[in-house]
């Protein structure tokens, strides 16, 4: 597919986002950076998605799938198709202020060793067309025990400034192509894969965070870029027992699946030996109490961990891939990330 060669790509994957798109593709029309294109690659929507994009912004080119082939592959074939200098991946359910992208792509441009940046990123109550003061996200940050969460997520936003961060969220990041194909993957079959794809959805771009961190890239949060997202899942920052329970109720059966499965993944992928054995009870007594809760009260998730087993030599065959031909840091570098 033929990309128009602007400055800055927008990857817009959708499913079922009819009556998202009014809000979203307004405040992205509506940007004072406008050296960007559009590509939606529609994941089988079986509501009037497309119908949507074609009455009313025929500017933007569509790929429209028969079927979910999952938010992975669907960025990979925008990555792949563009010829942009960054990309930014749109979530369906987020709006930006008018200059989220200039902002971004301004620190980009002055920072060539930083791989993708992220703004502040606040909650959208949708329903109420309603812009919160509480937080989505500031980017990413990790626990001793491999617990990836979002920096500040549910607290009440606070004037801050910007810093460096673990990762970026996959809500509106924008990632320098240069560094993606820097740490892209390779699939059985010798394709290219940004995102792990078998990853399908959920928690690759905490995979993503880890590889650009082991080719010695850098990840920024700046807090001029404001964004808003409603988030499915909503609540207040907290790792106790009790909260991380209650935020698990409220998560649909498939996340939980993939979310388990690809934590896995991430961890086995990425993370280096010594630090395995560095942080080995904070990350044996994190796994083993997150298993008896699933074996007891939730046993549906043991899917997620059925099917990281059967994708254990992909897995494996990934590992090797990423140590020969990404990891450029010591362990220590890693591990200096974890808190």
């Amino acid at each position: 597919m033929k990309i128009p060669e602007n400055k800055l790509a927008i990857s817009l994957v959708t499913y079922n986002a009819e009556r998202y798109l009014p809000f979203c593709l307004s405040s992205l029309f509506e940007q004072s950076f406008n050296d960007f294109s559009v590509l939606v690659i529609d994941n089988g929507s079986s509501d009037r998605t497309i119908q949507h994009l074609k009455e009313n912004y025929p500017q933007i080119k569509i790929v429209s799938h028969s079927s979910n082939i999952g938010f992975a592959k669907a960025h990979n074939q925008a990555i792949s198709w563009s010829k942009a200098k960054y990309i930014c991946l749109l979530n369906q359910d987020v709006i930006l202020e008018k200059d989220y992208l200039k902002n971004l792509v301004e620190f980009l441009d002055d920072n060539e060793k930083v791989a993708s940046v992220t703004g502040k990123i606040l909650s959208w109550d949708f329903k109420n067309n309603k812009k919160l003061t509480n937080v989505d996200s500031k980017g990413l940050k990790v626990f001793k025990n491999h617990m990836v969460v979002d920096i500040d997520q549910g607290l009440k936003d606070v004037p801050d400034l910007e810093n460096e961060v673990f990762g970026t969220s996959g809500a509106a990041p924008i990632y320098r192509i240069k560094s993606l194909n820097d740490v892209k993957l390779k699939n059985s079959l010798g394709a290219d894969e940004y995102f792990d794809e078998l990853f399908f959805s959920y928690k690759e771009d905490v995979d993503l965070a880890y590889r650009f961190r082991l080719a010695g890239f850098k990840s920024y949060y700046i807090p001029s870029s404001i964004a808003y997202h409603d988030r499915t899942v909503k609540g207040k920052l907290d790792v106790s027992n009790k909260a991380i329970i209650k935020a698990r109720k409220n998560r649909d059966k498939m996340v939980k699946i993939y979310s388990y499965k690809n934590h896995l993944q991430t961890l086995c992928k990425n993370e280096f030996f010594t630090n395995f054995i560095k942080y080995f009870f904070h990350i044996t007594w994190y796994e083993f109490r997150k298993i008896m809760y699933i074996i007891f009260l939730e046993p549906s998730t043991l899917k997620g961990l059925v099917m990281f087993f059967k994708q254990r030599k992909y897995i494996k065959q990934k590992r090797k891939y990423i140590k020969k031909n990404i990891r450029k840091i010591k362990s220590r570098e890693l591990s200096k990330w974890y808190i």
